[in-house]
């Protein structure tokens, strides 16, 4: 492709790609071998760069607000230029992050991971003298959805300015920031696309259950609907009985009775609708991971007694 001359247009130009500064972006580190990234350098190589990456002046550079892939792409391919639309000098860290969300929100490619750190941070941001962390964000925004008139009005602006941004509502919001709580290999599993978001948001909101690690587990290799994850999320909040109190049905029983179940359905079958059975269908699957999830807990049968040779 040949080099583009320079632009001369203080909006807009072709700049050096040695000339861009880059630092700290929302997006999560690039993956420049992803499938993805390569289509974006194929189409780069056959048409050039279309959309013009975001900068603004600093230190006699430019700092790179938007379009890292861009960036990357074109620096990879070797070329000596990027078409650049250059921004008023922009110096505060709440303006930079309040236009990189914009931009990559608009642009529907930035995940729920970087989406919820990049909304932490915008708002860390307009008030660094608070030294705000997820939880302090998080009980503000209850703040504000319960008890406005107890919220400071210059939080209040700052999320108006953030809802205009990301066009999320407050409870949106508040979900998406819950994220950040999660261990990192149930934040990876959402950012690389192997769990829905929804569901992160349910493993989000039951923390403290004892079985959280193996759930994730178990239904990263066999997915389930979210009726079927709340079920097993929630499972150990339901009242047990002491132990000694309650007899235990003999196991051989509990098979029999699964049995006469099966016999039940199985008789009906042509009665039931397509949502009965839906229904049965999550419980089952709720009843399956109980017991597998039990299994490595389970203690071992006490060994047979072998009986003493008869003389």
């Amino acid at each position: 492709m040949a080099e583009q001359e320079t632009v001369e247009n203080p909006e807009f130009m072709y700049l050096p790609l040695g000339d861009i500064i880059v630092e700290e972006q929302i997006r999560s580190r690039i993956d420049t071998e992803s499938e993805s990234f390569k289509s974006l350098m194929e189409s780069i190589k056959d048409r050039g760069v279309l959309e013009p990456v975001l900068v603004t002046p600093k230190d006699g550079k430019y700092l790179l607000l938007c379009g890292e892939r861009r960036y990357l792409a074109a620096l990879k391919l070797g070329l000596p230029t990027i078409p650049a639309r250059i921004l008023d000098a922009i110096t505060q860290k709440d303006e930079i992050l309040a236009f990189q969300l914009t931009e990559n929100l608009q642009r529907e490619d930035l995940n729920p991971m970087d989406q919820a750190k990049g909304i932490l941070a915008y708002i860390q941001a307009k008030h660094p003298d608070k030294s705000y962390d997820v939880d302090g964000v998080m009980n503000e925004l209850m703040k504000v959805i319960r008890e406005p008139e107890y919220t400071s009005q210059e939080f209040i602006a700052t999320v108006a300015m953030t809802l205009e941004i990301t066009g999320k509502s407050i409870k949106t919001l508040f979900n998406g920031l819950s994220l950040l709580k999660l261990p990192d290999e149930i934040q990876a599993a959402i950012r690389q696309g192997n769990l829905p978001v929804s569901q992160g948001y349910l493993f989000a909101a039951n923390l403290d259950c004892p079985d959280r690690d193996k759930i994730f587990e178990a239904i990263l290799k066999t997915p389930v609907t979210n009726a079927t994850l709340n079920n097993l999320l929630t499972a150990y909040k339901k009242v047990k009985p002491e132990p000694g109190k309650t007899k235990l049905i003999p196991m051989t029983k509990q098979i029999a009775n699964l049995r006469s179940v099966e016999s039940s359905i199985e008789t009906g079958i042509a009665t039931y609708t397509k949502p009965d059975l839906v229904t049965l269908l999550d419980e089952l699957h709720v009843f399956c991971a109980l017991v597998e999830l039990r299994i490595p807990i389970a203690p071992e049968p006490p060994p047979e007694k072998k009986k003493p040779p008869q003389v």
